[in-house]
């Protein structure tokens, strides 16, 4: 027996209620007690330790940073100079960035999803281990394959114009947007995994070209679009690793490391790095002012119980065999390159350093089992930082998912646009600076004292890490969330269904890949975390981040590089694991979209 999940609304006009008013916009934007309590979580999250960390700008007094309780005078020391450089710097950076990251991604999704190209299923996967390298990784990795004496001379390849091109704009730019295609890319994908073929079929009916199918069919997916290129740019803006490595070395300064440079100097200048950290909010305004013109003026609801499942096109050979190749270069550059250095990394001894020939070792790996560092193993840590994942990534699936829905409401007044202001906002803020707006904020006499205590928890912590996450993973399901018609929880209500029954029936089996995805992809980023987890972690609880950082800042290059891969391997045994449990567990409906019946 089957029961269709189709919600068709009735053609009957119901008669109008006399003496009933009309819904006054006032009443629509009426303050429920679950939106109190969003804004009250958000305030906790977000919006207080953003905000003291903003304040030190005008007024460092407030927090015995300074003597004045109101002063320009940060603004005009930050706006000159190399930080104003450095801003400028990270400004076009970041644009080029997310243009290049949207479209190279909305070209894989489409070539994966939609057509027959080889490796459907395991270009995904690797978009996976994508995401897991940090950038910094990245940029070690081409060091160690092209830098003189490095793996590629090793095999009689000579790099060294390479090598001058990687350390400047180029390789900056190359690095961040091999960064910035996976968060744009599981957008996308997850925006085209509910588009039908129907609207393709209505454009080619009327004649249209392969062209024209493109500028019909994409516009609909304008929500995940918009927010991809907006989650690239506020990624590629916060971005401290590239800074760190590419652009100091290469005489290029960017915001994040101005940023930096006045925390870690001495005396500390947190004043000029609170009107970097404004710079950095609010140049995320315009891309959201962009998404919410857009996605206000139309809708987007496309996924329902009929939604079938897309057809795929089939490639000639010679297209087929280009847009596989096209592919596999895409993932060289962002994977083979960095990956291929850091595992020669761990296994050549002194690399870098000229020598007769390569000699292999395994001893990095004998150090992560006895470290040669007291009490600096990698299992404890390894085992919190997967524990800190489950948690927080469990966190923001559900509150990210109740706040994409508010996001896309048609009807939110200003105080959603204030919320997705803030959301993309703390983005774009490096996460030393959130951690620093936690110290600050918790270390406060009303919070510490008369509230609660948490400073130096692990729930501090957690706190931390959630509200790092929660604006990427909102921002993530939001076009798929924007997706849903409101009108199959409304038919689940009208026969009697409860308001978590009719999610559980009619919601969640639509967009139960996005919160999978979503989950996934905040665990990930969870473990790999370093600053927030360096400024925030608990005394005796290191996670696994931590632990690698210790041997890397002892110049214990091989040891910290075997680490990075051990751990990198657990996290895809992890995915891996979950993608496995999905597909087994799952029902059948779940896993196909469109598919019109569930068995009761």
């Amino acid at each position: 027996m089957t029961t269709e999940l189709t919600a068709t609304p009735s053609p009957v006009t119901a008669p109008p209620v006399v003496g009933a008013a009309p819904p006054t916009p006032r009443a629509r934007r009426r303050w429920s007690g679950g939106t109190i309590v969003l804004w009250l979580i958000l305030t906790v999250l977000i919006i207080a330790p953003v905000g003291c960390f903003i304040l030190l700008a005008t007024s460092p007094r407030l927090f015995n940073q300074g003597s004045q309780y109101f002063t320009l005078a940060y603004i005009e020391q930050t706006l000159r100079g190399s930080t104003l450089r450095g801003i400028l710097n990270s400004l076009w950076v970041s644009s080029v960035v997310a243009v290049l990251a949207v479209s190279i991604a909305t070209t894989l999704a489409w070539l994966v999803q939609r057509t027959n190209v080889w490796g459907r299923r395991v270009w995904p996967f690797l978009m996976w281990v994508l995401l897991l390298v940090p950038t910094w990784m990245m940029t070690l990795g081409w060091g160690d394959l092209l830098q003189p004496y490095g793996a590629a001379s090793a095999a009689g390849i000579n790099t060294h114009f390479l090598y001058g091109e990687f350390f400047g704009p180029t390789g900056i730019i190359i690095v961040l947007t091999t960064a910035a295609v996976p968060f744009a890319y599981f957008i996308v994908a997850a925006g085209l995994q509910g588009l039908g073929s129907e609207f393709e079929d209505a454009a080619r009916i009327h004649g249209a070209g392969r062209l024209a199918v493109l500028r019909t069919v994409l516009p609909i997916v304008a929500p995940a679009l918009l927010s991809a290129l907006a989650i690239s740019f506020a990624e590629t803006m916060s971005d401290f690793g590239v800074a760190f490595t590419l652009g100091y070395h290469s005489n290029f300064p960017m915001a994040t490391y101005a940023l930096f440079n006045a925390i870690s100097n001495y005396p500390a200048n947190f004043s000029v790095a609170a009107v970097i950290a404004i710079v950095l909010i609010a140049s995320t305004i315009p891309p959201i002012m962009l998404q919410s013109r857009v996605t206000r003026r139309r809708s987007y609801a496309v996924l329902s119980g009929r939604t079938r499942i897309a057809r795929r096109h089939e490639l000639r050979p010679w297209a087929r065999v280009g847009a596989t190749m096209g592919i596999g270069l895409v993932f060289f550059v962002g994977l083979g390159g960095p990956l291929l250095g850091s595992v020669l990394g761990s296994f050549v001894k002194n690399l870098g350093i000229y020598s007769s020939g390569v000699h292999l070792t395994t001893a990095y790996y004998t150090q992560v089992l006895h470290p040669s560092i007291a009490d600096k193993s990698l299992g404890s840590p390894l085992v919190l930082s997967n524990q800190l994942g489950v948690v927080v990534a469990t966190a923001t699936g559900v509150l990210g998912f109740f706040l994409a829905r508010r996001l896309v409401s048609n009807v939110g007044g200003w105080g959603q646009r204030v919320t997705d202001v803030f959301l993309l906002g703390s983005v774009a803020v490096p996460g030393v600076v959130l951690g620093v707006g936690y110290i600050f904020f918790y270390n406060l006499g009303l919070i510490a004292h008369d509230l609660i205590n948490l400073y130096k928890t692990l729930p501090l912590l957690m706190l931390a890490l959630v509200a790092n996450s929660l604006p990427g993973q909102t921002r993530f399901m939001a076009g798929p969330v924007a997706q849903l018609q409101p009108s199959l929880g409304d038919a689940a209500r009208v026969h009697g269904a409860t308001r978590w029954r009719a999610w559980r029936t009619t919601s969640l089996p639509l967009v139960s890949r996005v919160l999978l995805w979503g989950w996934l992809l905040t665990f990930t980023k969870t473990i790999a975390e370093l600053a927030i987890v360096q400024i925030l972690y608990p005394p005796s609880q290191e996670p696994a981040s931590v632990s690698i950082q210790s041997y890397l800042g002892n110049y214990e290059l091989g040891t910290g590089t075997a680490m990075t891969v051990i751990t990198m391997v657990e996290m895809l045994l992890v995915i891996g694991l979950a993608l496995a449990l999905y597909r087994a567990l799952a029902p059948r409906g779940w896993r196909r979209i469109g598919w019109t019946g569930v068995e009761s």
